[in-house]
C-alpha cells in the first residue's frame, strides 16, 4: 500500500511539473508569421486598448478582454493580447462601464499595476489564421 501511495505522488508531481511550458522567444515583428499558430511564445512591446476594449468568455473558458501589443507609443496593432480578466497576477480588472484609459488595472506577474506605456514582455500561446488576418495570444505571463 505504501508503494502505491509513494507512486500515486511521484505520479501526480511528474504531472503538475508537465504544466509549465518553455517559450520560445520571438522578435515582436515576426509575432503573427503562420509557424508560430499554436506555438506558446515571448514577446515584447506596449499594451493599447485603442479606447475600448471587449471582455468575453466565448465557448466558456476564461474571461478574457482585448488588447492591440504595439511596438511603439502610438503605433499601429501588431497582434492582439487577451488578457484574463480578474485579481492578482497577470489579469486585468474588470472594467466598469464609461471607463477611462487611465482606469485599466493590468498586473504583472507580481500582482504589480502596469501602465499603458510601460513597456512589458508577454507570454502565452499564439492563435493565427492560415492568412495571417488574425493573430493575437491567449496571455498566461506579463512582466515589465
Amino acid at each position: 500500500m505504501k508503494k502505491i501511495i509513494a507512486l500515486t505522488i511521484l505520479a501526480l508531481a511528474f504531472l503538475a511539473g508537465c504544466k509549465s511550458r518553455e517559450a520560445v522567444s520571438v522578435d515582436l515583428s515576426k509575432i503573427c508569421a503562420v509557424d508560430n499558430e499554436k506555438k506558446y511564445v515571448t514577446t515584447s512591446g506596449f499594451i493599447d486598448d485603442r479606447g475600448s476594449v471587449f471582455c468575453s468568455n466565448i465557448g466558456g473558458g476564461r474571461m478574457d478582454c482585448g488588447f492591440d501589443v504595439i511596438a511603439a507609443p502610438g503605433g499601429t496593432r501588431v497582434f492582439g493580447a487577451d488578457i484574463e480578466e480578474g485579481s492578482g497576477g497577470n489579469k486585468v480588472e474588470k472594467l466598469e462601464s464609461g471607463y477611462k484609459s487611465g482606469d485599466i488595472k493590468i498586473h504583472d506577474n507580481g500582482g504589480n499595476i502596469i501602465k499603458l506605456s510601460d513597456k512589458v514582455t508577454l507570454t502565452g500561446e499564439m492563435s493565427i489564421a492560415p492568412d495571417g488576418s488574425v493573430c493575437f495570444m491567449e496571455v498566461d505571463k506579463i512582466e515589465k
